[in-house]
């Protein structure tokens, strides 16, 4: 069985990347380079996650994330606010795994 820091760091945050790159390609025609810079990650990161070529685990944990959990800060995002990203990913996150977080300041409201 893996803690909550691992599961957040090895599923749970990949599986969010996922979604809000997904979100950011298809609903706002955001450019793979555009999305890397606003989530601070590779732009070959974001190719992988746009081609679902990760693992089957983190794929199962992306099919239960509500989208509506992080609507909002992800179009916050498009819309050229970056300091959603972290927000949004720590929202996922919190609501996905039972742990207390030291590290996040996000507001999950």
């Amino acid at each position: 069985m893996i803690n909550g820091y691992t599961r957040a760091t090895k599923l749970i945050i990949p599986a969010a990347r996922s979604i809000i790159a997904k979100e950011l390609k298809y609903r706002y025609s955001m450019t793979e380079q555009d999305i890397a810079a606003k989530l601070g990650i590779a732009q070959a990161a974001v190719s992988k996650y746009l081609s679902g070529k990760y693992s089957k685990r983190i794929k199962e944990i992306e099919a239960r994330i509500n989208k509506d959990w992080v609507a909002h800060k992800i179009e916050m995002l498009a819309n050229g606010n970056n300091k959603y990203a972290n927000s949004a990913i720590c929202t996922i996150c919190k609501k996905e795994n039972e742990f207390e977080c030291k590290f996040s300041k996000a507001d999950i409201a």
